[in-house]
């Protein structure tokens, strides 16, 4: 089974570039059409935050644009650049989940293949901060979601990454609350994964009893760089995550947006 994941699009208004740079509505429109290639179909599509730039309704007009019409079909996750009340008028799933400025926590039970799948949706942002967190409420709520699913296998979805990644102008705004939320999940060893964006890095990290995953970036990917430089940007290209998710667990891959061609080595024609 597949799960893809696109995260940190950051769509500014029409005609707007990021930093002057990056198309970032064309990115994900070339993620998506390079969705479209991938065999199998996804079974499931994460947004991981940062749909948008400044969580202005411009830039949700723009994002509806680029999305269309099947907006219910993803699984939408609030980032720190998002605006809750944004994202709940724009995607018809989230209407029941909460109101306004509350939280957006939600799981997502499936069945799948004989499997019995979970996805649990965790919204780690702090309004009006780039950094995230996690209080006990929430944490206090995830434990019982995992309580109540120890017979089903179980993905964790969330913006902020739960671990350092060692890029200094990044960590500065990781997640509060990460230690509270690793002892809760390394109670539950049905826990496949953890997946999040924010990074603009593909980065793993052993964590809490499973794997952490962060993903980079349809718009821009973030430099690695560990020796506490500035924020800054490679020229890499936008990239979406495939997560290949079996009964033995998750096995993550990136791949850049757009067409990269295909080639067979004579010896395996």
């Amino acid at each position: 089974m597949l799960v893809a994941q696109l995260s940190d699009p950051h769509i500014f208004a029409r005609g707007k570039l990021m930093e002057g740079v990056v198309d970032t509505g064309a990115n994900l429109s070339l993620a998506l059409a390079t969705l479209e290639t991938i065999a199998p179909t996804p079974d499931f599509v994460v947004l991981t935050g940062d749909l948008v730039n400044d969580g202005q309704a411009d830039q949700y007009d723009h994002l509806k644009e680029v999305l269309g019409s099947s907006l219910d079909s993803f699984i939408v996750v609030a980032g720190n650049h998002d605006d809750r009340a944004g994202l709940r008028a724009l995607f018809p799933q989230l209407s029941s989940v909460g109101s306004g400025n509350e939280s957006i926590d939600y799981v997502i039970d499936a069945e799948r293949d004989g499997r019995s799948l979970s996805l649990i949706v965790l919204d780690t942002t702090v309004p009006g901060e780039h950094a995230g967190a996690l209080d006990a409420t929430q944490l206090e709520w995830l434990d019982g979601q995992l309580g109540e699913r120890g017979d089903r296998e179980v993905l964790i979805v969330q913006h902020h990454p739960p671990f350092k990644s060692g890029i200094g102008f990044m960590d500065t705004y990781g997640l509060q609350g990460a230690e509270g939320e690793a002892a809760v999940v390394a109670k539950y060893p049905n826990v496949a994964a953890v997946i999040s964006g924010h990074l603009h890095r593909p980065a793993t990290a052993s964590w809490g009893g499973t794997v952490a995953f962060a993903s980079p970036s349809t718009a821009a990917q973030v430099s690695p760089s560990f020796n506490g430089e500035t924020t800054s940007y490679t020229g890499e290209p936008g990239m979406l995550s495939l997560h290949w998710w079996t009964e033995d667990g998750i096995a993550s891959h990136v791949q850049p947006i757009g067409d990269n061609g295909r080639w067979v080595p004579e010896w395996a024609k």
